[in-house]
């Protein structure tokens, strides 16, 4: 099967752009707190509020990006490659801009004009994966999202040296090098689009196009959508929190935070990999239920043990849950809307956002009025809801039911 996956048009570039895209969000993502709360003053709420505001540009971005990629006549790759372009400018805004305001608002302008990117980079390679055979689609996205779980591996290692060696300017311009590559790399990605349709076709003139469904009235679609978002909601909980909880109140150092989140993508890669031969053998819902399960026990561990060296132990459940969350997430949704591979990537992106919107305000709060050590239990009584909702999704679509 592994070797099928080669055959792909476009999947070894897309492989390679998505790890590159896995550093380059990693090697800024563990630090930015500590920069926007030491460097810019700003308190644990309103860097939840400034993270929310983008998620919320994000979605709008998103969804009507999404709504409408599938019907574009020109080749997708354009919608990524502005995207990245966009992704560029959001974070040499760190580098140019002292003003505190002014920065806040040129990186959620540009960082929700890029939010795109990954959703339509996953919408195109799920076109490539369809033009040779939809049956290893799971296991094609799989790997496709372990290559970015690998860039995380190396990211923060990379992040801590550019901290520790060339300060902050060196976090954020190793960050844009990363996206800048990634930028010029994709204008090598072919267009996949289906062969044109011969002149002596007979035409269908009773043919209708079919309509995106709408989230809101789909029982289907709405309740992994939230059950989805429950679990983001907890996960940027425990991103927003982790670096403050582990340099602020168990007064470790900085690369501290770096080993933490590298240790966790190098679990990710073969637990990715491993989840996507499981999904073959065992439902997605599944998975999924175990996912919310395991999730919820490591965040209310951090709160009970108090401990780094328990956290570093944690790092396996956690690179679990994340296999799965991440691993399986874009392919439940491609499988719901397999004729709308840009909307149902869209809406895994979103639920994404949602609960980073959700998460980052949450987070910050819960930080400022319970105390960093108490907001992971939040963070798991996010996922053990997200748990409960996943009983109630089906584990295959049919025909009538969206």
């Amino acid at each position: 099967m592994i070797k099928d996956l080669f055959q792909i048009q476009n999947y070894k570039l897309f492989l390679t752009n998505m790890t590159m895209l896995g550093m380059a969000v990693a090697i800024t993502a563990p630090f930015l707190v500590i920069f926007m709360t030491e460097t810019h003053g700003m308190s644990s709420t309103s860097y939840g509020i400034f993270m929310a505001a983008a998620a919320v540009g994000s979605f709008f971005v998103n969804t009507i990006v999404g709504r409408y990629s599938d019907k574009l006549k020109f080749d997708r790759k354009y919608l990524i490659i502005a995207a990245l372009l966009m992704q560029i400018m959001a974070f040499l805004s760190f580098l140019i801009i002292p003003n505190t305001w002014i920065l806040i608002i040129s990186y959620i302008i540009f960082f929700s004009l890029g939010a795109p990117a990954m959703p339509q980079l996953y919408a195109s390679a799920r076109e490539s994966i369809n033009q040779y055979r939809s049956s290893i689609a799971v296991m094609a996205n799989t790997i496709l999202r372990s290559m970015f779980s690998f860039g995380f591996l190396f990211g923060p290692l990379v992040g801590s040296i550019l901290l520790a060696r060339y300060d902050f300017t060196g976090l954020f311009f190793g960050t844009v090098i990363m996206f800048a590559v990634v930028f010029m790399s994709s204008f090598l990605i072919k267009n996949s689009s289906a062969p044109a349709v011969a002149s002596d076709t007979i035409e269908l003139t009773n043919y209708e196009e079919p309509k995106s469904p709408n989230l809101l009235t789909s029982g289907t679609l709405f309740i992994p959508f939230i059950a989805f978002v429950f679990l983001h909601v907890g996960q940027w909980m425990y991103l927003l929190n982790m670096p403050l909880f582990v340099t602020g109140y168990l007064n470790e150092a900085d690369s501290a935070v770096g080993i933490l989140a590298s240790l966790c993508a190098g679990l990710e890669v073969p637990l990715m990999i491993l989840m996507g031969y499981a999904a073959s053998k065992v439902s997605s819902k599944t998975l999924l239920i175990i996912a919310g399960f395991i999730g919820s026990m490591y965040f209310l561990s951090i709160g009970i043990f108090e401990s780094y060296t328990m956290m570093l132990i944690g790092q396996l459940p956690l690179a679990l849950f994340l296999a799965i969350l991440l691993g399986l997430g874009i392919s439940y949704f491609q499988d719901l809307l397999p004729q709308f591979p840009g909307y149902a990537s869209t809406l895994f992106a979103n639920a994404m956002i949602v609960g980073q919107l959700l998460g980052n305000l949450l987070g910050g709060i819960a930080n400022d009025v319970l105390g960093v050590e108490n907001s992971f239990y939040i963070s798991g009584a996010f996922l053990f809801i997200a748990f409960i909702l996943f009983f109630f999704t089906k584990k295959e679509v049919r025909k009538g039911d969206i």
